[in-house]
């Protein structure tokens, strides 16, 4: 140790020995880092999953405000339908909003949210934008439960637009479903036709859609056609509705709850 602390000699064997020892010193070394990184991470996970939660969250409560916003939109262009709509009626209007639906196969009702109050009464009639929702039939103060036209209790004095020819259209108990069952055999009727409301019964105010015919059958040997036509009124997807205002009706065959199951 005195010559190496004296003299140079032992240089080169210095430097051999620290190259030849640096390998095992970078691999004992190794474990004290691996320890250091894996500590590292193992602290760090706990922050990285509520980072990941807080993104998720602040995800849906986007999306959530994306689809609000949508609606809302819908609702609007569904509102401007209806303002755009009741400019174009001669009748008085009252906008309505639908506050329940109660629909199964013997009862298709729906809540509206005006009342007695708001003039409303038995018997009126109830549009949408695009055609014939159906009548009210309980009054109460604020509120008006109305028949849809395919509830089975229900039926309306129509004419197919094409031809001016008259009929009655009943309610089915399915919400996308009418039945036309006293067409003759040879009446003039064909798929795509339009049902009007032919204001027969002073109930509906003539010219307002109806229906849209899906099926016609000739039935052999039998005096009438089996006709089928579907709803274009929204009905129980609509979010408001428009109530008609006239001079309140006789009792008519709009509502016939024995004639809804004549053959």
């Amino acid at each position: 140790m005195l010559v190496d602390a004296r003299t140079t000699w032992l240089e080169p064997t210095r430097n051999f020995m620290a190259v030849a020892l640096s390998p095992i010193q970078a691999l004992a070394s190794v474990p004290a880092a691996t320890g250091a990184w894996i500590g590292g991470v193992l602290s760090a996970e706990p922050n990285i999953k509520i980072a990941h939660q807080n993104l998720r969250k602040e995800y849906f409560q986007l999306k959530s405000e994306t689809l609000l916003l949508r609606t809302l939109q819908e609702e609007n262009e569904g509102l401007r339908s209806l303002l755009d709509a009741s400019q174009r009626l001669k009748e008085k209007v009252t906008l309505a909003e639908l506050m329940k639906v109660n629909i199964d196969q013997n009862n298709h009702r729906v809540m509206v949210g005006r009342g007695i109050r708001h003039g409303v009464y038995a018997g009126q009639a109830v549009i949408d934008d695009r055609g014939v929702i159906g009548q009210v039939t309980d009054v109460m103060p604020f509120n008006s439960k109305v028949m849809l036209i395919t509830d089975p209790g229900h039926a309306m004095p129509v004419q197919v637009q094409r031809t001016g020819s008259r009929t009655v259209v009943y309610g089915t108990g399915s919400v996308s479903v009418l039945r036309v069952p006293f067409l003759n055999q040879n009446a003039d009727i064909q798929v795509g036709d339009v049902f009007i409301s032919s204001g027969l019964g002073g109930r509906f105010p003539n010219g307002y859609p109806v229906a849209e015919v899906t099926k016609v059958e000739f039935i052999q040997d039998e005096a009438f056609m089996r006709v089928s036509a579907k709803p274009i009124a929204k009905l129980d997807r609509a979010n408001h509705v428009l109530l008609l205002s006239r001079e309140r009706p006789e009792p008519s065959v709009v509502v016939a709850e024995g004639q809804a199951n004549t053959p």
